[in-house]
């Protein structure tokens, strides 16, 4: 009777194991689309940056843009648009390489 009870205790046991892995996986999974909406946004707005200020310097109305004329779009984004759209992207690099060992490990 006793074993009867430990085997019973076991497979709730691995139930449960097997419960907290799949919710595991599925909050990397919704943190993973969170991060690469992120990841999205910033891109899209380095570029829309880029691009206005391309359109700006290519149609100068005043004598001040003329001098940026020959700038490269990028020197318009600020350094930490760019530094923080790398740190997310290595973050979405994690999460889906935690997701991936998760997934080997079931």
């Amino acid at each position: 009777m006793a074993q009867f009870f430990r085997n019973i205790s076991v497979q709730n046991q691995n139930r449960n194991m097997s419960h907290n892995l799949e919710e595991q996986k599925r909050d990397l999974a919704e943190k993973i689309l969170a991060k690469r909406q992120q990841v999205e946004f910033e891109k899209t707005n380095i570029s829309l940056t880029t691009g206005f200020s391309a359109e700006n310097n290519q149609n100068p109305d005043v004598g001040e843009e003329f001098k940026n004329l020959e700038d490269n779009p990028l020197n318009v984004v600020d350094k930490t648009e760019l530094k923080e759209l790398s740190v997310s992207e290595q973050e979405l690099i994690y999460l889906i390489d935690k997701l991936n060992k998760l997934n080997k490990e079931s």
